[in-house]
């Protein structure tokens, strides 16, 4: 019984035959690198998700700081401050495109090829993962009438947000900005 006992420790067989063998020692190296190999794999995945994170992040921070500027200003373009209320011509509520593409926020660019389109790649001073991958927020500004009806005014705003880096080409947000929402002219409906 003790023979049987002592052939089965490892420890002594391994005493009994001099150390480990050669095909040993190649497969347990075979094995950690292989569990180093995944390890590595595994936490580049895991910091490519943190850092593809934090970039969508940055960018919706980015473009919702823009989306204030623009309706901070919007806001602010109509009022009258003697009469304390918000005045438009009739043709201003019909198509204020020119009044939204002459904000002081609207223009990016000095001299765009087209107005309505304004694009712009934000710094490394707005957040630390701008450093990365170049990225570009393209806004597009867009009339519409209430009901997609041609014979109705164009009195609806709609600016789109398309974001491009690496490969990715995204439509990231759209918003509607329209006089008539807000009392400032009449319903033509």
């Amino acid at each position: 019984m003790r023979n049987k006992f002592d052939k089965l420790l490892i420890w002594r067989n391994i005493q009994a035959n001099y150390g480990f063998g050669l095909v040993d020692a190649i497969v347990s190296m075979t094995l950690l690198v292989g569990v180093i190999t995944y390890g590595i794999y595994f936490a580049s995945i895991r910091l490519n998700t943190v850092y593809d994170s934090n970039l969508t992040r940055s960018i919706t921070k980015e473009i919702e700081r823009d989306i204030e500027r623009l309706k901070s200003e919007f806001w602010g373009m109509y009022f009258n401050e003697s009469q304390r209320e918000y005045s438009l011509s009739r043709s201003q509520c019909e198509d204020f495109s020119e009044e939204i593409v002459n904000l002081k926020s609207w223009e990016i660019d000095d001299d765009p090829p087209n107005p309505m389109i304004q694009s712009w790649r934000p710094g490394s001073n707005r957040s630390k993962v701008f450093t990365g991958q170049p990225v570009l927020i393209t806004r597009e500004l867009n009339m519409k009438s209430p009901i997609d009806e041609e014979s109705l005014n164009a009195s609806i705003a709609s600016v789109s947000y398309r974001v491009q880096w690496g490969e990715n080409n995204i439509h990231w947000v759209s918003i509607y900005l329209s006089p008539e929402a807000h009392s400032w002219c009449d319903s033509v409906i």
